[in-house]
């Protein structure tokens, strides 16, 4: 807990807002290891350094096992990682903006980590423009040699209408070419009730297309809404000058000459205000791994502030044994006062066996109290038996902590560096580092967990989509998939139900569970422990 430790008093001229989250988690590694790491998350702003146009943003976080492994007495039980921490300015006008030191820059093409220099503006005749430049901060990578990045973005829009970019980035390392990447992206609303918004990446050192990715909004018309997307991506492509260890993989396991095409449908009606029903397909064209084809269905019923529940089936066909499965959830939550409870089940039946097992379940139990308006504690359990684990036990004990030390400020604590587009903005990417039974983190997980089992069962949802964003990257956003939704790491694979991150505070909202990054090995069943 260290925001009230850290800002127990300011200049009444200076406001700080911000967040502090702390985990502890209890679970066991792959390798039988048992593990309890204590996690440390913290982001805050610092408003009106001076003037009202200048102000500081951090966040970061830190991790230390709080048990030690015996059999490896040298290993390295911390970690941490300095996710943003810079100096920025606004004007009053032109919407323009400065930023010095760790930015995070989310303009076109870029999705970045940098240490040095962003800026932006608006030109005249509705143009705008944007440019950073710096040495890219890279994650779980050990590439040597002097490393520089720049680029910048280039835009017009017709507000409310439509809003198209232009963008580029390069880096190199020791004067060599390490990336080269252009891409267009769009917003367009050219009725009410249609909106298509996606981007297209160009490789410029393989002189290939890498991603496609868009998105079609049609509605509501009465009370239904249709929902389509379409990607394609060239993973040789895609994947090329990765600066983070999550885009690295085994060529025994991912064929880098793969290339997929993903279509989707959803249809969602509003039967009242409280009702939902929705159903969806996802069709998955693999050139190497084989097609595979995901449908289904949800019912939700919420009110807010107060309770709700959910109940889900959907059916997962594919060319292989590993890609024929049937999964169920359910899922109730109430709140009652200053204490709430989530209950979520979650059931696999697999079309083949997979280690001997014909099925897979999880059951969640979490509960969450609010001490102060600026406090609160909860706690998750898990109970787990599939393929990879006979039984699996894991606990989750987190506090939150939000400040505000001019205590009249109406926004919420900042998580990230904010961007403010003109336009729709791009979905932050999917987490790929957090812990499997982790609530939704705050701003910037690790970008890798450490010691995490290496055949931990996946989370529910199969859709292969990673975003090619650093691993430190938000995490989930808005159900409405944005273009960045693109990138598939592997085929969509059965998976060891784990639901995934619930935010357990807030339980006017379904548990929103998120994508696995990569499928979970087959070998020995072990037993977890708590």
């Amino acid at each position: 807990m260290l925001g009230p430790l850290l800002f127990p008093a300011v200049s009444p001229a200076v406001s700080i807002t911000g967040e502090s989250n702390t985990y502890l988690q209890s679970r066991q590694a792959s390798d039988g290891t048992k593990e309890l790491p204590l996690y440390e998350y913290l982001n805050f702003a610092v408003q009106d350094l001076g003037k009202e146009s200048i102000s500081f943003q951090f966040g970061g976080w830190l991790r230390y096992n709080l048990k030690k492994n015996n059999e490896e007495p040298d290993l390295n039980r911390s970690d941490e990682d300095l996710s943003y921490a810079y100096l920025g300015y606004r004007s009053s006008s032109a919407n323009t903006a400065f930023k010095l030191g760790r930015v995070m820059v989310f303009e076109g093409v870029a999705s970045e980590r940098v240490d040095g220099l962003y800026a932006r503006t608006d030109l005249g005749m509705n143009f705008g423009a944007s440019a950073f430049g710096g040495s890219p901060v890279e994650t779980g990578t050990d590439l040597p040699g002097e490393n520089s990045i720049y680029g910048g973005r280039l835009s017009h829009q017709v507000p409310g209408v439509y809003q198209i970019g232009l963008s580029a980035l390069k880096q190199k390392k020791d004067s060599a070419d390490f990336r080269k990447e252009e891409g267009i992206d769009l917003w367009l609303k050219p009725i009410n009730k249609v909106e298509l918004l996606g981007k297209s990446r160009y490789n410029d050192i393989t002189s290939a297309w890498s991603d496609h990715s868009y998105f079609l909004v049609l509605g509501p018309f009465e009370k239904v809404t249709l929902n389509t997307d379409l990607s394609k991506i060239n993973y040789k492509d895609y994947f090329t000058g990765t600066t983070t260890s999550v885009f690295k993989f085994d060529p025994a396991v991912i064929d880098q000459n793969e290339k997929v095409s993903i279509i989707g449908e959803q249809v969602a009606y509003s039967a009242t205000n409280s009702v939902n029903l929705s159903v969806d397909y996802k069709a998955y064209s693999y050139e190497v791994a084989g097609n595979a084809k995901y449908y289904g269905g949800n019912i939700r019923y919420a009110v807010e502030k107060s309770h709700g529940a959910g109940f889900s089936i959907h059916k997962m066909d594919g060319d292989t044994d590993r890609l024929k499965y049937t999964e169920y959830r359910a899922y109730g939550y109430n709140k009652m006062g200053k204490a709430d409870i989530t209950l979520d089940l979650l059931y696999v039946e697999y079309g083949a066996e997979i280690n001997g097992v014909k099925d897979a379940s999880t059951v969640t139990l979490a509960a969450a109290y609010e001490l102060t308006e600026r406090m609160k504690v909860g706690a998750d359990a898990e109970y787990s038996v599939n393929p990879d684990y006979d039984k699996d036990i894991r606990t989750f004990v987190k506090l939150s902590y939000s400040f505000d030390t001019a205590g009249t400020h109406a926004e919420a604590p900042v998580s990230r560096p904010q961007e403010e587009p003109k336009a729709a903005p791009a979905q932050p990417a999917v987490d790929q580092g957090t812990p499997a039974v982790a609530p939704v983190q705050p701003a910037t997980p690790p970008a890798a967990e450490q010691g995490a089992p290496a055949t931990a069962p996946v989370q529910e949802t199969p859709k292969p989509v990673m975003e090619k964003t650093p691993a430190t990257t938000p995490e989930q956003s808005s159900p409405k998939p944005a273009p960045e939704q693109s990138s598939p790491a592997v085929a969509p694979v059965a998976p060891a139900p784990q639901p995934a991150a619930v935010e357990k505070t807030s339980p006017a909202a379904a548990p929103v569970q998120s994508s696995p990054a990569t499928a979970p090995e087959q070998g020995q069943r072990k037993e977890g422990a708590q």
